[in-house]
């Protein structure tokens, strides 16, 4: 991957790690200074999650049917304050806003990934490793999501890769693991 390295980094960085060019913390170091890098090759592998679509469509159904019930109800009887019929859209119109959000937010978990490296795409932020900087994925018993594996025994959560996505979910995790065998420095 050639990009455009920090002062007395190496332009090419899968070279620079195979060759013992950059130590772990120099690694890290340079993957945070460019954390909105990413590639302009084609993705070999994009994953989303069905659950988390279903569930944004189901959220979406009970907030607005709950708007549109308070929409309905707020002046059916007279409590003393003076209720429009712009305070009977309002209702529905807040509703329309809260889903908005609510459906870009659950179905916004992506992975990508190619020759360069991963790109993970959660709730907030996307962010970019390259394959020098992975140690792997796992997907530990009992977890929701998988995560991916980083220096220091950090991770940075999938919420792409959820478990109840049953099969679809196991075939994902064998494409990303063809990918990190394809792809992954054998340190």
């Amino acid at each position: 991957m050639a990009i455009n390295a920090p002062d007395g980094a190496p332009d090419d960085l899968r070279n620079a790690h195979t060759t013992g060019g950059l130590s772990d913390a120099e690694l890290q170091e340079y993957t945070a200074a460019f954390a909105d890098t990413t590639t302009a090759k084609p993705w070999e592998l994009v994953v989303t999650s069905k659950t988390m679509k279903r569930l944004a469509w189901i959220s979406v159904v009970v907030v607005m049917a709950v708007h549109i019930f308070m929409g309905a109800v707020v002046g059916v009887d007279f409590t003393g304050a003076a209720v429009t019929s712009i305070d009977k859209l309002a209702f529905p119109g807040i509703g329309l806003v809260i889903s908005f959000f609510l459906y870009l937010g659950l179905t916004r978990a992506r992975v990508r990934a190619n020759e360069d490296g991963v790109e993970i795409r959660n709730f907030i932020g996307t962010r970019f490793y390259p394959w020098v900087v992975i140690y792997g994925m796992s997907f530990p018993k009992g977890s929701r999501v998988a995560r991916l594996e980083l220096p220091d025994f950090e991770y940075v959560p999938m919420w792409a890769y959820q478990s109840r996505d049953g099969q679809d979910v196991v075939q994902a995790v064998e494409a990303f693991r063809e990918l990190e065998n394809k792809y992954m420095p054998e340190d």
